[in-house]
């Protein structure tokens, strides 16, 4: 009797039963791997073991192209969706080509090649591996979507995540801004943005020169005194530092620059802040002109009227609003400079007078009248200060400033301002123009300036000068000054000839003119003192200033 295992049907159904086991074992290998090149790489690897033939190709769409594993691209596989297997012999080889599912579109393909015709069950196993392929394909293929679609989620909500920080760190910058336009200074903007930044702040003038410096603490630091200009219409970028105008492009408003290196991962909130901040200081200055327009306006009406002699009833009230108690003593100051400035210089004259006159902590009006600067404060200004102080801002660096008796009521406010021009003049006419002279502290010349004396003086300067400024006028000669400067030094001639920029035999020769043409003998006292009270009264009296300033 013959074994059974001998039988042919028992035979095919081993290998069937083989095959099936070992497609189940791929199937479970293909679905444990979510990715398609692993797919793949597993299909190819037991391809062999499980059909007996040899795998040629697979060909089927991936992200809606075209591809094909192993080996080179080829085009599109166009097949239906009705197509089965087909066998094919190709010499001495057979070729079975079965459809494989598609995530999308039409199916691909998978091309085996067998040494022999494959018989039914290889052909089920065969077409049986393509449905396994295609449906492994398409379950890697959703992973890798849903993967991607996570890894865009995840990327989504990290920018999502960077722009609602970004949000609430602008939110906090204009908030903080806000804040600082209602109540702050250039200052307090400075500190704010060098804190919400952590870098330092220079802010600087239309003028280039810097007036703030916050470092990256937030602590303000003195200005350093170096100028540089740095004037644009938008934030620019100079070497490490970004630098925005104050106020939205004004180029005489000043510029405010951030230090922060090219490529900081913070520049855009770092931009944002200076932009905020610019804005904010422009609109800081911008209440500041308002204020100072309106303070100016009122101040030239006010120094009008008590400089007009008007009732204290009339202004009492209009400086009370100021602040100004007109019942207490005031000084009333003239700040002088040279000429050639322009309305723009005046406003900005004014605006520096009235800063210096805030660090000696007294109330004051500050207008401009008759090409000069004129101050009604309450009594007490240090004018020696003032002037310094105002040296260091004005220029020239050298001008005048005078001041009156007090006046101790505000009738009295116009002859204090009379008596700050006397001086003022007599200031002007000496032979040390520049500084700071009180009414007070003159000698003769409170007598020779006083208007009522004006007849008086007059006569004098004709009797004792008249023949020579005759002369002086005639031949365009300067002995009157010659004669003022050498008595102004007590007769001393190197002192003369050094502030006349002459030689002393020039200097002889021009006192021996003056004693041939006035016949005045300039060895007798009391000869010298009358010429001198008279060069005195002349100068007071607007004499003609000489070529050397020392005259």
């Amino acid at each position: 009797m013959a074994d059974a295992t001998d039988d042919p049907s028992n035979t095919q159904l081993r290998r069937a039963l083989n095959a099936l086991q070992e497609l189940l074992v791929l199937s479970m290998l293909l679905f444990d791997h979510h990715l398609v090149d692993e797919v793949l790489r597993v299909f190819g690897h037991s391809v062999d073991s499980v059909t007996q033939c040899q795998l040629v190709q697979v060909t089927f769409l991936r992200e809606h192209e075209w591809t094909s594993w192993p080996g080179p691209h080829v085009a599109a596989w166009e097949a239906t969706p009705s197509a089965g297997l087909i066998l094919e012999q190709e010499g001495d080889s057979w070729t079975c080509t079965t459809p494989i599912a598609g995530l999308s579109g039409p199916p691909g393909r998978l091309v085996l090649r067998s040494a022999g015709k494959p018989d039914a069950q290889q052909l089920f196993v065969v077409e049986r591996l393509g449905h396994l392929l295609g449906a492994a394909l398409v379950d890697a293929e959703l992973h890798e979507r849903d993967q991607r679609r996570a890894t865009e989620l995840d990327r989504v909500n990290e920018e999502l995540a960077r722009t609602v920080a970004a949000l609430r760190h602008r939110e906090l910058v204009q908030n903080a801004f806000t804040q600082i336009g209602a109540t702050g200074d250039a200052g307090d903007v400075a500190i704010a943005l060098s804190r919400l930044t952590g870098r330092r702040v220079v802010v600087r003038d239309g003028f280039g020169h810097v007036t703030t410096v916050s470092d990256a603490d937030g602590e303000s630091a003195a200005p350093s005194l170096g100028v540089e200009q740095h004037r644009t219409r938008t934030t620019l970028r100079h070497g490490g530092t970004l630098v925005t105008d104050i106020g939205g492009g004004r180029i005489d408003g000043g510029t405010i620059e951030l230090d922060i290196p090219a490529g900081d991962e913070k520049e855009e909130d770092a931009r944002f802040a200076l932009r905020t901040a610019g804005n904010a200081l422009g609109m800081l200055k911008a209440h500041e002109a308002a204020v100072a327009e309106m303070e100016d306006r009122l101040s030239r009406d006010l120094v009008e009227d008590l400089l007009e002699g008007a009732a204290l009833h009339t202004v009492a009230a209009r400086a009370a609003a100021q602040g100004h108690d007109l019942r207490v003593p005031h000084d009333v100051i003239l700040v002088a400079w040279p000429s050639g400035r322009t309305g723009d210089t005046w406003s900005r004259d004014v605006q520096l007078t009235r800063q210096a006159m805030a660090s000696q902590d007294l109330p004051c009006f500050v207008a401009h009248k008759h090409g000069m600067v004129v101050v009604v404060a309450q009594h007490g200004v240090d004018i020696q200060k003032l002037y310094q102080d105002l040296s260091r801002e004005f220029w020239p660096s050298e001008g005048q400033v005078a001041v009156g008796e007090p006046a101790a009521a505000a009738e009295e406010i116009p002859l204090a301002y009379d008596q700050a021009r006397r001086a003022l003049t007599a200031r002007q006419h000496s032979s040390n123009p520049h500084g700071a002279v009180a009414y007070a502290d003159l000698g003769v010349e409170r007598i020779l300036a006083v208007e009522g004396n004006g007849k008086e003086v007059e006569r004098l300067i004709a009797d004792w000068l008249g023949t020579l400024l005759s002369y002086d006028s005639t031949h365009q000669a300067e002995l009157v000054a010659t004669l003022a400067a050498y008595l102004d030094r007590g007769g001393r001639y190197d002192d003369t000839a050094q502030a006349l920029s002459i030689h002393r035999n020039t200097l002889r020769y021009r006192l021996t003119r003056i004693t041939e043409i006035s016949g005045h003998d300039l060895s007798d006292v009391e000869t010298k003192l009358n010429l001198h009270l008279s060069t005195r009264a002349w100068r007071l009296r607007g004499a003609p200033r000489g070529t050397n300033p020392d005259i």
